[in-house]
């Protein structure tokens, strides 16, 4: 099985030629959903140098949920060539073979954890072999994750909006792809992310071990401080403060209120409000 991702390590992002990758879907599950439009864009020494993109057949109807968020129904598909149809292009274009033979690094927000299962699934459809490595793609959305845990949303749009990053025609494979890409280098430029490649992929694998730790005990009701390590709110009307600086009757009032909240959350917080 041939596996894709990565690039040349120890390069700077700035330095190495990139694709920043996304997807437009039928729905959410991984495993059973179809792409209606892959968005790519070519980037070298920190500067897209190409775009591409294209709506595909995804051969079942396109519900009209996911076509309230990406504008795609099934007429604007018909016609249009299946996956299986231009994989192998594709995978052309992320290996580095319609340019050159370079092996690009590849970045895609939140394709950890939808876009890579979700296309290795339409490429095992396809009946190819080739596959996508989660832990090889750089994903921006861990460090928003991270850095920015406090804010509500921590979606495409909300990271570029913190970071003054454009973003036009969201929910567009092409635009989201562009604006990852802004978001990618405004990230670095303000030292949220390392530069070189291989810092960045470890510093993304250490980040979200940390934070499925996190997730695993709190959910996403509270979450550390990043810097002092406190105990912080991660959702409702408290979100991002500390937990030692609410009042006790909000706390009360949340262990009253919530009946699927989380026994370790219901145990920290009583030890809290002690």
């Amino acid at each position: 099985m041939q596996t894709i991702g990565g690039g040349l390590l120890d390069e700077k992002v700035t330095d190495w030629p990139g694709v920043v990758l996304d997807t437009e879907t039928t729905g959410v599950t991984v495993a059973t959903d179809r792409i209606v439009e892959l968005g790519a864009v070519f980037c070298e020494r920190g500067v897209i140098v190409d775009v591409r993109k294209m709506r595909l057949d995804p051969q079942v109807p396109i519900p009209a949920e996911a076509s309230l968020v990406h504008g795609i129904r099934d007429e604007h598909v018909r016609g249009k060539p299946t996956f299986a149809q231009v994989a192998e292009r594709f995978l052309c274009y992320l290996t580095g073979q319609t340019r050159g033979g370079v092996t690009p690094w590849l970045c895609g927000y939140n394709a950890a954890e939808f876009d890579v299962p979700l296309l290795n699934f339409e490429l095992a459809r396809a009946g190819l072999t080739t596959r996508l490595v989660a832990d090889q793609i750089i994903d921006p959305i861990t460090f928003v994750r991270w850095h920015l845990r406090h804010l509500r949303s921590r979606s495409l749009k909300s990271a570029c909006e913190h970071f003054g990053v454009p973003l036009q025609n969201a929910h567009s494979a092409l635009a989201d792809a562009q604006a990852t890409f802004g978001l990618l280098l405004a990230m670095i430029e303000r030292s949220y992310m390392p530069v070189r490649i291989r810092d960045i992929l470890s510093e993304q694998a250490r980040l979200a071990k940390i934070m499925k730790e996190e997730w695993d005990r709190w959910s996403y009701w509270l979450y550390r401080d990043r810097e002092d390590g406190s105990l912080r709110f991660g959702a409702g009307s408290h979100c991002g403060e500390p937990v030692s600086e609410v009042s006790s009757d909000y706390i009360e009032s949340l262990l009253r209120k919530v009946p699927d909240l989380p026994e370790d959350v219901r145990t920290t917080l009583r030890s809290l409000a002690a």
